[in-house]
């Protein structure tokens, strides 16, 4: 299936070599040791050629993110002096340490993109998150239907896995604590699957390949993720039919709702008797007719409570990690994050710095596509299966950029750190 990976080669190697080495390990261990892998991969940037300072502060494209460093921690100096008594005691320090989850990943873009130019090593990274995530497939598999939740431990605890036990209506989670996070995992690494099925042509890598679809398809259905199932969709229809996802994708996106609509209405008689004959319970992730509309969609309420919130403080907003205090404040129920990343960074740290980060990603996403349209219509210079890769690293990125719309698993340290990954080999690859 996959041709041998060489992780080190005798004799001396470069800084750089060994800042490529270190990055494919900590891509690898990134789904099944994540505080293992994190370090690893932050040791990598160290020997990356973008790791000075100096040049990150000339670097054009890093002043967006120089402004929106500087916007985070105004936003922390001045709702320290500005909240409540009771707000100033709920967050401490806790805006300070939410730029945590920002900062070091502005520099991750940067120090990562000289590693990732050359689409060969976006192809070994690849590999290595299809056979990384290999493990979370087997351990959800063993805890989804044989009730195996450890925990369990290797290098004398330094790596410990639980898997919570679940009931008929949770879904699969594997190592993740949520199955929407598991979910969000699998479907960004399946395109890379897809991909390695789609152009192996040797029969026996073709059904090893094959199985591996499966497994992940298999995997991603049980997490009884809704944007997870729509991703999985979308990431085939931009592999196998690029030039028409404008057309086709709304369509999905009607016919999703549509089928949301459809099974709301069903009796709940009826639901009750296909989840003794259904072993994915997939109703459970689909509103009862029976229950109040705020109820059967609270994001509905949440995001209102967001927007309201953020035209009350729009300028620096009111503080990394203040959401859940301030919710908890005026409605008196917690609620971890806004479930859209837009808002999340509105809310948390004021309009500007959303409207920055969210219209340079979009910017960045944009030109790729125009990139991979061109490269499609003009025919310029890329083989077939290159050009099959670069729709593969779009869709991947494209799933969970917008699935952060719906949800928040960016504070998943897997998530956040792929997600920085990802969009710095988009960057790299336009250079």
């Amino acid at each position: 299936m996959f041709k041998k990976i060489i992780l080190f080669n005798q004799g001396i190697i470069s800084s750089s070599n060994l800042g490529l080495k270190l990055l494919y390990i900590g891509v690898f261990l990134l789904p099944t040791a994540p505080a293992v892998a994190g370090f690893i991969l932050f040791l990598s940037l160290l020997f990356s050629k973008n790791n000075n300072p100096i040049d990150y502060l000339k670097e054009k494209t890093n002043k967006v993110f120089i402004i929106v460093t500087i916007l985070m921690i105004l936003s922390c100096i001045y709702n320290n002096f500005t909240n409540t008594i009771f707000l100033q005691k709920g967050l401490s320090s806790l805006s300070w340490i939410s730029l945590v989850n920002w900062i070091p990943f502005f520099w991750c873009f940067w120090g990562f993109q000289p590693y990732l130019e050359k689409q060969n090593i976006r192809k070994m990274i690849a590999k290595l998150l299809v056979i990384g995530s290999i493990p979370v497939i087997i351990s959800g598999f063993l805890q989804y239907f044989f009730n195996i939740t450890g925990p369990f431990q290797i290098l004398n605890g330094l790596i410990i896995w639980y898997q919570k036990p679940i009931s008929l209506t949770d879904g699969l989670t594997g190592p993740f604590n949520n199955a929407n996070y598991a979910g969000s995992w699998l479907t960004l690494v399946w395109p890379f699957s897809l991909y390695y099925f789609l152009i192996n042509k040797k029969k026996s890598k073709k059904i090893i390949t094959a199985i591996i679809c499966f497994l992940f398809i298999t995997s991603i259905l049980l997490t009884n993720s809704r944007n997870s199932w729509l991703g999985m969709l979308i990431s085939i229809q931009i592999m196998l039919g690029f030039e028409t996802i404008f057309i086709l994708i709304p369509l999905i996106l009607i016919a999703f709702i549509l089928i949301t609509f459809l099974i709301s209405v069903l009796p709940t008689s009826i639901r009750n008797d296909f989840v003794l004959f259904v072993p994915i319970n997939i109703f459970n992730n689909f509103p009862d007719k029976s229950i109040d509309f705020r109820e059967a969609y609270p994001r509905l309420e949440i995001w209102k409570f967001s927007i309201e919130n953020i035209f009350k403080r729009p300028l620096l907003g009111w503080g990394g990690g203040s959401f859940p205090i301030v919710y908890e404040t005026f409605k008196g129920k917690w609620i971890g994050h806004p479930h859209n990343i837009i808002f999340e960074l509105a809310f948390n740290y004021g309009v500007l710095t959303a409207l920055i980060i969210s219209s340079k990603v979009s910017q960045y996403l944009y030109k790729y596509y125009k990139l991979i349209a061109n490269y499609a219509v003009l025919k310029i210079n890329i083989s077939k299966r290159n050009l099959i890769f670069e729709k593969t690293w779009f869709s991947s990125i494209l799933f969970i950029t917008y699935s952060h719309l719906f949800d928040m698993q960016y504070f998943d340290l897997r998530i956040s750190m792929i997600t920085w990954i990802l969009l710095s080999g988009l960057r790299a690859a336009m250079i």
